[in-house]
């Protein structure tokens, strides 16, 4: 396997009961795709069925990348949960827009603040 420079992608997540809130900051590619679908499987251990990923400092994102959101999309949905992708990256939009994956997953504006801020946003938005 190969190592995955620290700086490529920077990972975090947080559960609240039934929802998880990641941000991924860097990179989606082939090397790092696998960081996040590992975060993400880590989240559904703990509970989650929903999640929330915040993209931030999108350089790069490719198939593999694509792949990793979509295989969050398939685990919240199999669990009856959401999938939600926050921030304000172009090459993010333009890609899932080009791919008609934002029919699935549209891109959202970010929302700042504790997790509890952000669910609160979220719910509001929705309604």
């Amino acid at each position: 396997m190969t190592a995955v420079p620290e700086h490529d992608l920077r990972l975090t997540a947080e559960v609240e009961g039934p929802d998880a809130y990641l941000t991924a900051d860097g990179n989606l590619d082939d090397f790092t795709a696998v960081l996040l679908r590992r975060q993400l499987t880590a989240c559904v251990e703990r509970g989650a069925r929903s999640f929330t990923v915040y993209l931030r400092h999108i350089g790069l994102i490719d198939s593999s990348g694509l792949s990793a959101l979509v295989y969050g999309y398939k685990l919240a949905h199999e669990r009856g949960g959401d999938f939600r992708l926050c921030g304000d990256e172009e090459v993010v939009a333009r890609l899932l827009h080009r791919t008609a994956l934002d029919r699935l997953m549209p891109l959202r504006p970010p929302i700042e603040g504790s997790p509890h801020a952000r669910r609160r946003a979220l719910e509001e938005r929705a309604s």
